[in-house]
């Protein structure tokens, strides 16, 4: 990413990652600018070593350099490597690929990871004295205008397509018990299937276009009933969005955001019998849907905002 600075609080882009930065008010500076100049800065670094399987290319550029963290610690007073997409991302690269990230958060000062479930994974593997810290899932209203909303309709949305991280197919086949529309965002559309479409409509099955974040939001917004289960959970963004908007989520309890601001609808890994009964309930028992709604905005306005994320840092 080639932006330089602090984002602004009306960037169109502001995702996750983004809100994290501009909370903790820090500089993004591109990488190959870092690695170029060998300027000294003042301070820490937050480094995002990407995506490994989706962003091969860029993961071997960084591969050529060697040892990159080594060398950002000559720049900086500590080096944290921040843990973007889920855990095991680097299990699609290269082994050669696999060693290299390995042997860059092992010489990190510290992790910064999206979910309490993410810490003992690395502190397996890591050395003893390696902080693995976790920075809390983030997003902030400030660029959106409450008037471009859409209206609420009786629809249903999935978190991702047929890959193999976003798990779509058993999603689609739970949802379609409620006997509603199904949309489906293009996520990593390099990544599909490549007959996707073709199979939407077999399927029953709507993909959306890609869109901004500030357009996800408005659009998200016409949804009853949204699903994240999908079992290679990062950030956990759906579930936030979700939330903040009073739409009930159901997903995996991995997911900080999903077992925090919908404890109800936060089942185990691949329990699509949990799943479903709880998808019969929200469309039958509308006192538990408006409880839950309720419940994750009120939850969200209290454990998602810039001091909570700031305090759980700093512990």
């Amino acid at each position: 990413m080639p932006f330089e600075g602090t984002f602004p609080s009306d960037y169109e882009h502001m995702r996750v990652f983004e809100t994290q930065l501009k909370f903790l008010d820090a500089t993004h500076i591109p990488i190959n600018k870092i690695l170029n100049e060998g300027k000294k800065y003042e301070g820490d670094l937050l480094f995002n070593i990407g995506k490994g399987g989706f962003e091969k290319a860029y993961i071997t550029s960084l591969y050529h350099i060697g040892n990159v963290v080594e060398k950002l610690k000559e720049c900086f007073d500590n080096v944290y490597v921040y843990q973007d997409g889920e855990l095991g991302w680097w299990n699609q690269v290269d082994v050669r690929l696999q060693v290299w990230w390995y042997n860059n958060i092992a010489s990190a000062d510290g992790m910064l990871v999206p979910n309490a479930s993410d810490v003992p994974y690395y502190h397996g593997i890591l050395p003893n004295n390696m902080k693995v810290l976790v920075i809390r899932s983030v997003m902030t209203d400030v660029g959106l205008d409450p008037s471009k909303f859409k209206p609420r309709e009786d629809r249903i949305i999935l978190n991702g397509p047929f890959t193999l991280e976003y798990n779509a197919l058993p999603q689609a086949l739970i949802a379609h018990q409620t006997n509603l529309p199904i949309d489906i965002p293009e996520m990593g559309r390099s990544r599909m299937p490549q007959d996707s479409w073709q199979m939407a409509e077999n399927l029953g099955v709507n993909y959306l276009p890609y869109m901004s974040w500030i357009e996800w939001m408005y659009n998200l917004n016409r949804y009853k009933i949204g699903y994240m289960l999908m079992p290679s959970v990062a950030s956990g963004s759906f579930a936030l969005n979700c939330a903040y908007l009073g739409i009930p989520c159901i997903g995996y309890a991995k997911a900080d955001t999903q077992r925090l601001l919908f404890p109800d609808l936060a089942i185990d890994v691949f329990d699509n019998q949990k799943a479903a009964e709880l998808t019969t309930r929200l469309m039958t028992d509308e006192h538990f849907y408006n409880e839950i709604a309720t419940k994750a905005r009120l939850i969200y306005s209290k454990e998602f905002t810039k001091d909570k994320m700031l305090n759980i840092l700093e512990q």
